[in-house]
């Protein structure tokens, strides 16, 4: 299991960042867990990073989930109809069985 922890703002700054360090996970991963805990804040650049790697999992064998952003980021995901897409778990751990 690959876990990519994110911390601070995921926006137009550090989004491609964010999308590297996701596609190396996938690339060496069949499960993969995108830490958002430690979010602060989220735009729309982030969302399609999310999406992206949804997407990606989706269609192909890889097991993808997220935990748990702290509750105002986390509420961009149900505002676009994204949470029932969406593994989500409390902790990394949790993604691994």
């Amino acid at each position: 299991m690959e876990i990519v922890v994110v911390r601070g703002e995921v926006d137009i700054a550090t989004a491609d960042a964010v999308r590297a360090d996701l596609t190396g996970a996938l690339e060496r991963s069949d499960n993969v867990v995108l830490d958002l805990r430690e979010v602060s804040f989220m735009d729309t650049q982030g969302l399609s990073v999310v999406i992206e790697a949804q997407q990606s999992c989706a269609a192909g064998e890889t097991r993808f989930a997220i935990t748990r952003a702290p509750d105002h980021v986390h509420r961009l995901f149900d505002m676009i109809g994204l949470t029932p897409r969406l593994t989500v778990v409390d902790d990394p751990a949790a993604a691994a069985s």
